[in-house]
């Protein structure tokens, strides 16, 4: 069988998700077997080395006091263990709180105003005195044993990183707080066996600890994923990065959806103002490392992105009437059905953090204002208010997963658009034929729109009218006047019924709070008709 250029990218491309999904954390226990370390050097049990341990904490007024006394329950001599809590500029009683521990050995850093994490953990690790750093987070219960079992490794002068066992617990029974706990399960895996090699890609901020001669200075212009970027420079320098799961720490899965979704996207953008500096990686003259990172790492972050043009590409192939290709969209739509209907938290999970890693990848493109961070709360936190439960949903690529994203926004009752425009067939620009086209959207944020099409199309005495899933999005450059994309496909009814599918973009250009004006223009196939292009102007309301 000839494959032509689409169904080959579709293909490879289809193949790189599978591989990191599947072939990769199914394969990664064969890998440790036959390429693990052999002879580490035996842990000193008598001369244990100095640790500071080191906690950037901001607004955590909730969880503060319940760790320091998780601190003063730690198993390690006094006179060789170091607490350090910087507080980053907190509006609440953060500092006080700390402040009472003094006489218990914990230490307050306090700087003047909230510059993120990043400066105050560049700040901490100035003012340590141990030769081993120990990176933990607020919310972060530790058992008693845990410094000595992450400090046990380094008795290898070749080890620089060790990441402790992060157990994620759920109190709120919700779909993405189960969905969290089994990502979080597999992620755990994957760690134990990079641990077996030596090359952890990436350590757990809740967790883990570097010689302290190895430690970057954090960048600070743009946010950074201080764990990632700390364990990724010890690895850069020829040292090892372990794993030793009898390090274990606890944590409470989030404690609403909306919280997760602005700190996974946070994430994307730490992951891709960065990108670059990790590409040193894939030097292929350290292939194991550059595998794992590859497929670890790099391939996760660009999955929402390979996914898109995989859906787009998958479209065009339903033209070439091969029965593999309504079969590929057909599972794709059904996985997104059990997504958005929650019917699987692993799935609705997976679908929210992709979507949040391909809106940050878009924000890394943009200015950043400001260093500072914010807090999310977690499932063991009391409720401090009521906040509005964002539902956020992947891109909708047909007609019957459309109408399942529909359920009626908290924020706004109504958001539509109606325009109007002319469309044409790409080899005859001579004759323009009417078209008048609406939406009704479901708001996942400001920036990005899912939702259900109807169009009216008349070609002679041919009449179309297309409904189509359809998702828009703003993208995050200039505040009165933003490029946009879109991306619509669909069946189109009629006297010459057909399916259909177009991209495309122009300008959102904001009248007032609650309307833009679109200007809008792209590509259109409809299978039997074939290639046209349209122009269009219209409205878009919010409320």
């Amino acid at each position: 069988m000839n494959f032509t250029p689409i169904e080959i990218a579709f293909w490879v491309l289809l193949f790189l998700l599978v591989h990191c999904y599947l072939i990769f954390p199914v394969t990664l226990p064969f890998l440790s077997e036959l390429f693990s370390r052999k002879n580490r050097m035996i842990a000193d049990k008598v001369n244990l080395p100095k640790v500071s341990i080191l906690v950037s904490a901001y607004n955590e007024e909730a969880v503060i006091e319940k760790k320091i006394l998780n601190f003063l329950e730690i198993d390690y001599p006094k006179e060789l263990l170091e607490i350090l809590i910087g507080d980053d500029g907190s509006a609440d009683r953060t500092a006080e709180i700390v402040e009472r521990y003094a006489d218990k050995g914990i230490r307050l850093v306090k700087a003047p105003q909230n510059a993120g994490k990043a400066a105050m953990l560049n700040r901490l690790q100035g003012q340590a005195s141990g030769e081993i750093l120990v990176f933990c987070d607020a919310n972060t219960m530790l058992f008693p044993n845990v410094i000595r079992k992450l400090v046990a490794p380094f008795a290898d002068p070749q080890i620089g990183c060790v990441c402790g066992h992060l157990i994620l617990t759920d109190k709120s029974g919700s779909p993405l707080g189960s969905g969290e706990r089994s990502y979080w399960d597999l992620e755990s895996e994957i760690k134990k066996f990079e641990g077996i090699l030596d090359r952890l890609v990436g350590g757990n901020g809740a967790l883990y600890a570097i010689r302290k001669s190895l430690y970057t200075q954090l960048p600070v212009k743009k946010s950074v994923m201080d764990d990632f970027f700390i364990t990724v420079k010890v690895l850069q320098k020829g040292s090892f990065c372990t794993f030793d799961s009898s390090a274990i720490g606890t944590e409470q899965t989030s404690k609403e959806g909306s919280g997760e979704y602005r700190r996974k996207v946070r994430i994307g953008r730490a992951n891709f103002n960065y990108l670059f500096s990790y590409l040193p990686l894939l030097n292929p003259f350290r292939p194991l490392l550059a595998y794992l990172f590859l497929s670890h790492k790099l391939l996760r972050w660009l999955t929402p992105h390979i996914a898109l043009v995989l859906l787009v590409l998958n479209g065009i192939l339903l033209t070439s009437g091969r029965p593999v290709y309504f079969v590929t969209m057909g599972l794709a739509v059904l996985f997104l059905l059990v997504a958005l209907t929650k019917l699987s938290g692993s799935a609705y999970y997976f679908l929210l953090m992709n979507f949040a890693m391909l809106k940050g990848s878009f924000l890394s493109l943009a200015k950043e204002h400001g260093g500072g961070w914010k807090r999310e709360a977690r499932g063991d936190e009391e409720e401090e208010g009521t906040s509005t439960v964002v539902k956020v949903l992947p891109f909708v690529l047909s007609s019957a997963l459309s109408f399942a994203a529909l359920a009626p926004a908290p924020a706004q009752a109504l958001t539509a658009d109606v325009s109007a425009g002319v469309v044409n067939a790409t080899e005859d620009l001579s004759e323009f034929n009417f078209n008048v086209s609406g939406h009704w959207w479901y708001p996942v944020d400001q920036m990005v729109f899912l939702g259900l099409g109807v169009d009216y199309q008349r070609f002679g005495d041919v009449t179309l009218v297309p409904v189509m899933g359809s998702a828009y999005m703003r993208l995050p450059f200039g505040s009165v006047m933003m490029p946009a994309a879109t991306f619509d496909i669909g069946y189109a009814f009629g006297n010459d019924a057909q399916m259909i599918w177009r991209v495309g973009g122009g300008l959102d250009i904001k009248l007032g709070r609650y309307s833009s004006m679109l200007v809008l223009g792209g590509y259109e196939n409809l299978r039997k008709t074939g290639d046209l292009v349209y122009l269009r102007c219209g409205l878009l309301l919010e409320l």
